[in-house]
């Protein structure tokens, strides 16, 4: 626990924050450690026990790379918010960079020619609601189509085969006669 007000002080500064995890959870209870020939550093509870007297946090530069190998980059000075940029959430447009592979899309790849929405949602690992609204999305660019109460994958058929599918549904119970004469 902080004792003077000089630790109060310099744990406001750190914005209530651990130096290392970020956490500001019970900040009351956070500790000053003053290593020799470096600025205070802010740590938790749990930091503090982890890392005891030597935080990964302002330690001194790391050795020079021994000659003839390039040099390793220097890191990037801490932000005034006190967070570094590996340690704050990435924003919309930096999470776009590295986008994950579509898990619908790679299901429908395995699914049968037609399936439902229930069986796409089993394959993909979501939820039907959010499955349906994809599928949808889809339909409109041209990647699936609806097909009754399924999905298809497969071409649309040609307007051949289309009316002759609407004719053998219309006419159930006609039977082709052959002539006799031949």
């Amino acid at each position: 626990m902080p004792t003077n007000a000089e630790d109060l002080s310099l744990i406001e500064r750190a914005g209530r924050r651990c130096a290392v995890c970020q956490s500001g959870r019970g900040w009351r209870r956070f500790q000053l450690v003053r290593a020799a020939g470096r600025e205070p550093v802010v740590l938790c509870g749990s930091c503090r026990a982890r890392f005891g007297d030597d935080p990964p946090v302002s330690r001194p530069p790391a050795p020079a790379p021994s000659p003839g190998l390039s040099p390793a980059p220097s890191p990037a000075p801490e932000p005034a918010g006190g967070r570094s940029a590996s340690s704050r959430k990435p924003r919309g447009d930096e999470r776009r960079g590295d986008r994950r592979p579509d898990r619908l899309q790679a299901a429908l790849r395995k699914l049968p020619g037609s399936f439902s929405t229930a069986m796409a949602a089993r394959a993909a690992g979501l939820n039907h609601d959010k499955t349906l609204a994809r599928l949808t999305e889809l339909e409109r660019r041209g990647e699936v189509r609806r097909v009754g109460n399924r999905w298809s994958t497969e071409q649309p058929p040609d307007a051949l085969a289309s009316a002759m599918d609407r004719l053998e549904a219309r006419t159930t119970n006609l039977r082709i006669v052959r002539g006799r004469g031949g």
